[in-house]
């Protein structure tokens, strides 16, 4: 699978989420990320757009729908903790959770 430098650049920003949204029926462990802006200065509006973005790709590339977004900031805090909360179930997963930095060389 080809996986796209905007894919590759989100996940590096990505961490596995343990705590939030796990009510969610689409919620699952290894499979939940969460994905924080770019910068502090970052829109709350851009990083919806990087997130459905990524979401659109994931689901053309497995052909079903696997990408969920679970949360989305609605307002822009000028701060970098701000972040979306987004499941990607297998196949894709698998290919792209080698560029999250706690997967980086493994």
């Amino acid at each position: 699978m080809i996986i796209p430098i905007y894919v590759q650049k989100l996940m590096q920003r990505a961490r596995y989420e343990y705590d939030r949204c796990t009510e969610s029926e689409n919620y699952g462990v290894g499979y939940t990320v969460a994905i924080r802006k770019a910068t502090p200065y970052a829109k709350a509006y851009t990083l919806r757009t990087e997130v459905e973005r990524l979401c659109k790709w994931a689901n053309r590339a497995a052909g079903v729908e696997v990408a969920h977004i679970l949360y989305m900031p609605e307002k822009t805090h000028y701060s970098r903790d701000q972040s979306a909360v987004v499941t990607i179930f297998d196949p894709v997963m698998k290919h792209i959770e080698q560029f999250m930095p706690e997967n980086a060389g493994s």
